[in-house]
């Protein structure tokens, strides 16, 4: 297609049929290649309002640092179409057609960018979207299923709409794969071609005229990397065009409630290795807000090695602690960010207050009012005179335990607004007339009520998990809740990796302003060859690994405990190591190892966040060897330099 592009986005913005068109048009289905019309003039205007300032900021820093051509790279490709859009179209004017198309690309390409995807074409009935190109997220895959399944439940209620006012069936689906793309340099003007897209595309291609009306069907390729996180339906082997050999394909039907895990090796666990001086401080700042004495800590390191693992370790042994009395035992609660979460005002807060009372994200709003009714009952002392706030018996938050500082009428209605809750009564009109700002007030004086309250029944200790992911709000809320550890048992953990460009990293300097000798920083560090050594022979608890497979899976993982269970997993399941015997043992060869598929993403994502310069530089050492003298790199970059000049 010879597209004019968005500036900003790379979505094509009008189409000219070529013939160069005729490749790129065989990888999408016949349906899909009968665009409609529409014409050029305001599109770019009207794809400018989906996208979130805070993805637009990436694409221009993207734009103004050149992407080496012909760049090869891991990602998971996105198409969506309407179904029957042929005869759709063909039962209407041009200028109808249009419209409803226009009205429809709301819920087709706000869920793309939600989550951070590229939109590489737009057709007249479809649309075509990369997530990990031209930017990288070691979480694509699940990106763009969470994309794909946001478009479909966005296109029932305008599926409704068409239905009443024009008797018209419209029916999206959407398909997925994920595999190796080519892509092309990135311009001034953010121009992104796909000049070589290759079999991934196809097959998402195919994935999508498979797929049922109203549903997301997804390869095996996507499926293996995402498949904890999502309940699917298993559709079998499909006979695909262009494929020798059946593929095996799966449809997403929702997010799971509770999720597994995506790292760790199923069926195979380590104890904690090379992490005892870090625990062992973690213990004692347990043990002083035990005592009574507010602390903070910052916690760094890079992605995979073992950040959570020695959070879950540390929390498992000051819950099952019994060398404090249980009323001083802490109380433990835990927000975690999201990856695509910088747009999501508070998203971290409201992850902090659903651990705070006990309910998961998947909670309902009677279930989560509930629990939030109970808590300030138990903690405060005067009752709200609103009957939408009154479900909880009067005297149950009387005790002896209640912090009887605050009505609950004055903490009820803006947490409960924070958490989307319908408030009615005194607790809307208190929140009805107020303005952001007000309201912003009124959230950090609820919270500090509470988190005071609770802290004046027990310890308090507040995990912040990879706040380099945090939203603006968020962080703002929490460093100016932060001088409370100063004033009452409350430990405040923030968790990062040391990227200091990230929103979120504040809070990590407003930690050490506020807390100065109060916050303790532990940086992790990757585990040792011994370490190394010792995690490979926990996890496959055998200390006779051929020297030459123990060898390969720590030449690849450096230190990095993540890496080493995907290295394992990748060896396992091409059947290099098996279980035999009750013992795991080396079956075949290991040349030829290379990165497994589940760290490509996370690998391209640091690397994105490097300079051009570097990344040539990266790109370079990389066909040198893996380990020369630095003078040879320099030799090769200062002669490339000059034949260019």
């Amino acid at each position: 297609l010879d597209a004019r592009f968005c500036k900003h986005c790379g979505t094509g913005l009008r189409e000219t049929a070529t013939p160069a068109s005729t490749a790129a048009a065989a990888t999408l289905p016949r349906e899909s290649r009968q665009s409609a019309p529409f014409a050029s003039s305001g599109t770019h205007d009207r794809l400018q309002q989906y996208i979130p300032k805070e993805l637009l900021a990436k694409l221009e820093a993207t734009r103004s640092h050149r992407t080496l051509s012909g760049e090869r790279r891991i990602a998971t490709i996105l198409f969506c179409d309407v179904v029957g859009s042929t005869n759709l179209a063909e039962s209407l004017d041009p200028e109808e057609w249009t419209e409803i198309m226009n009205e429809a690309f709301k819920f087709l390409i706000t869920p793309v960018y939600r989550y951070e995807g590229t939109l590489a074409r737009l057709m007249g009935d479809a649309i075509l979207a990369f997530f990990g190109a031209p930017i990288a997220h070691e979480d694509d895959p699940q990106r763009a299923v969470l994309a794909g399944l946001d478009i479909v439940e966005g296109s029932r209620a305008f599926a409704a709409k068409v239905k009443r006012e024009r008797g018209l069936e419209f029916e999206v689906r959407v398909g997925i794969n994920t595999g190796f793309v080519a892509v092309g340099e990135v311009g001034s003007d953010l121009r992104v071609e796909y000049t070589a897209m290759g079999d991934a595309v196809n097959l998402a291609s195919r994935m999508q005229s498979a797929a049922p009306p109203g549903s997301v069907l997804v390869s095996e390729n996507t499926y293996q990397l995402v498949v904890p996180l999502f309940n699917w339906v298993d559709h079998g082997l499909a006979q695909v065009k262009g494929k020798s050999q059946p593929v095996h394909t799966y449809q997403a039907v929702s997010r799971k409630a509770d999720p597994g895990r995506l790292r760790g090796l199923v069926g195979i666990e380590s104890q904690m290795v090379g992490r005892d001086r870090e625990l062992s401080a973690l213990l004692d700042l347990s043990g002083a807000v035990s005592a009574g004495i507010g602390r903070a800590v910052v916690i760094t390191g890079e992605p995979g090695l073992g950040k959570s693992r020695l959070i879950a370790e540390w929390k498992s042994r000051v819950l099952r602690s019994d060398s404090v009395p249980a009323t001083r035992s802490p109380k433990w609660a835990e927000g975690r960010c999201l990856s695509y979460g910088e747009g999501l005002a508070y998203h971290l807060l409201i992850d902090l207050i659903r651990s705070l009372l006990d309910v998961p994200a998947s909670a309902g709003e009677e279930e989560t009012r509930s629990a939030l009714q109970q808590l300030l009952a138990d903690l405060f002392d005067v009752l709200p005179t609103s009957s939408s706030t009154s479900t909880v018996p009067p005297g149950t938050g009387s005790g002896s335990g209640s912090y009887s500082g605050y009505s609950r009428l004055d903490i009820y209605p803006y947490l409960g607004h924070l958490l989307s809750l319908q408030l009615d009564g005194e607790a809307l009109e208190r929140v009805r007339l107020l303005d952001a700002q007000a309201l912003q007030t009124r959230y950090l004086e609820a919270m500090q009520a509470l988190v005071r309250g609770i802290a004046a029944q027990r310890p308090l200790v507040l995990v912040l998990d990879d706040v380099h992911w945090a939203d603006p709000s968020s962080v703002e809320m929490l460093s100016k809740l932060l001088p409370l550890a100063r004033e009452a048992p409350v430990l405040f953990c923030f968790v990062a990796r040391p990227d200091y460009s990230a929103p979120g990293l504040k809070l990590l300097s407003t930690a050490r302003e506020v807390m100065g000798r109060g916050l303790t920083e532990i940086g992790i560090n990757p585990l040792s060859d011994v370490e190394s050594d010792q995690l490979v022979s926990n996890l496959l608890n055998v200390q006779s690994l051929p020297e030459e497979t123990r060898a390969a899976i720590l030449n690849k993982a450096e230190g990095n405990p993540f890496f080493v269970e995907e290295v394992i997993r990748m060896l396992i399941e091409r059947g290099v190591i098996i279980m035999r015997d009750g013992y795991w043992v080396a079956v075949q060869g290991v040349e030829g190892v290379d990165i497994p598929d589940t760290l490509q993403g996370l690998l391209l994502a640091r690397m994105d966040r490097l300079s051009d310069e570097v990344k040539y530089a990266l790109r370079i050492a990389s066909v040198i060897g893996r380990q020369f003298p630095v003078k040879v790199l320099e030799h090769v970059l200062r002669d490339g330099a000059s034949r260019n000049d």
